[in-house]
């Protein structure tokens, strides 16, 4: 796949949410520029070298490459042999409103489903689960006449042939989750005295799909839930968020399910008191850092070459930078992206909105400037007021404080985490923060930074 040569090109090469497949010529590998950190290698080899089921959390600032780097991981379990049951949550279920039932649901769908293409005999373990779910989702007169209609959709083509009639029934059930407030409640109810079961039910598959997989000369099941790092963060009062309630509260259920799993997570939960439930639950938690743009200011701060260089060849890998963009604009973009690749792509596809076409390289500086300006004035809809000193106290310290403004600040992108070289010697040193570059535009943080540099004077 060669760099795009024409702005039509262009523009879809640069589509900043499309995760890149392993084996992709437009991969380029950071990790030098993320801490030296091989995030990858570390996931397979827990699960490669660990005799009993593992349950680890990725996590990494939404479009900071999660997604990629698990499709690679995903890729060499593969190769070992491992049978891998990957899928984004988003896809089956609502990100604004997501219980631990709702997930555990979409697992159970997602193994049927893939297990059914592949032709894996799941046996009379899925017939007992259905049997369970059909009595305790519907009644008996209506699940005849859903199965009715499911059969008659399975008819349709060979490919939903193949998946059980279970399967079909968990991605109605799940679309209803997603798109229906009061259905959505009168399943959650159901479910909700019976999760025992369900995780029993759901681990009965899983063992039985291991047995098959390794009957096939397979070690294994995996399932890989990405997306997740996308739950809206909702706050519950008494120092207790949706994430709280996903991960902590209900961690136990996520963990009980006997195979190897890989969940995404909001990197602000690696902060506070959270950080620290999250380690008595789950096995391991691994941090995807942004790419480093520049030193922290107590290093005596200036750009980072190397990063800088990873961003521009990112650019360069997905569009004619030579033929399409001034050198200027290229450079522009790595510097304002903050190390964020997906914040990148949009600024390239933002100025390509705006390009010069008559210019003799339509991707114009004015152009870049023009897409840096949507990027600040989105931040600018986005941030309390109230939030600005304490941005500005990020910004002349490289630190943040383990508290729920600070989380947020996580979340919403407003702060990107780095890191240094996994061997330095003060462990505080190896992550540290910043402010996003768009956000240091703004008015307001700019004046709550004057007022820190003003001597205080007294009374």
């Amino acid at each position: 796949m060669l760099p795009a040569k024409t702005l039509r090109d262009a523009y879809n090469a640069a589509n900043p949410t499309e995760p890149l497949n392993p084996g992709d010529p437009r991969y380029v590998d950071c990790k030098d520029v993320r801490g030296d950190e091989d995030t990858v290698r570390k996931m397979f080899r827990i699960i490669s070298y660990s005799d009993k089921p593992t349950h680890q959390l990725f996590t990494g600032h939404r479009g900071c490459g999660k997604s990629t780097e698990l499709l690679r991981l995903k890729k060499r379990l593969e190769e070992s042999k491992f049978y891998i049951v990957y899928f984004a949550a988003d896809e089956d279920l609502d990100a604004n409103d997501l219980t631990y039932t709702d997930l555990l649901l979409s697992i159970a769908r997602r193994v049927i489903e893939q297990t059914g293409k592949d032709e894996i005999d799941l046996g009379d373990a899925l017939k007992m689960v259905e049997a369970w779910f059909a009595e305790i989702i519907y009644e008996t007169s209506e699940w005849k006449r859903v199965e009715h209609e499911l059969k008659a959709e399975m008819e349709v083509g060979a490919s939903l042939s193949k998946i059980p009639l279970l399967g079909h029934a968990l991605a109605r059930v799940t679309e209803q989750i997603k798109t229906g407030d009061e259905i959505k409640r009168q399943i959650r109810q159901k479910l909700d005295s019976r999760i025992p079961q369900l995780i029993g039910g759901l681990n009965d598959l899983l063992h039985r799909a291991d047995v098959e997989v390794q009957r096939r000369g397979q070690k294994g099941v995996a399932v890989i839930v990405d997306n997740l790092d996308r739950v809206t963060r909702k706050d519950f009062g008494d120092g207790r968020t949706s994430h709280d309630a996903l991960f902590i509260e209900h961690g136990d259920q996520l963990c009980s399910l006997r195979c190897h799993t890989i969940y995404t997570v909001p990197i602000s939960m690696m902060y506070g008191l959270s950080a620290r439930a999250l380690d008595g639950i789950f096995d391991r938690r691994h941090v995807l850092p942004m790419i480093k743009t520049h030193e922290p200011r107590g290093d005596g701060g200036g750009p980072s070459k190397e990063g800088m260089k990873r961003l521009e060849e990112i650019v360069r890998s997905r569009i004619d930078a030579d033929a399409l963009c001034e050198q200027e604009a290229v450079e522009y973009f790595c510097q304002v992206c903050g190390g964020h690749p997906r914040d990148l792509m949009t600024l390239v596809r933002s100025s390509i909105e705006d390009a010069d076409e008559d210019a003799p390289k339509p991707i114009t500086l004015a152009a870049a400037r023009r897409a840096a300006d949507q990027l600040v004035s989105a931040f600018a809809r986005m941030i309390p007021e109230d939030y600005f000193p304490k941005l500005a106290a990020v910004y002349e310290t490289n630190k943040i404080r383990k508290d729920a403004d600070h989380q947020a600040m996580l979340f919403s992108q407003s702060v990107l985490e780095y890191a240094n070289d996994p061997d330095a010697a003060d462990e505080s040193e190896k992550e540290w923060h910043d402010v996003h570059p768009a956000v240091q535009r703004l008015k307001s943080f700019r004046e709550a930074l004057n007022e820190r540099s003003k001597p205080t004077t007294e009374s």
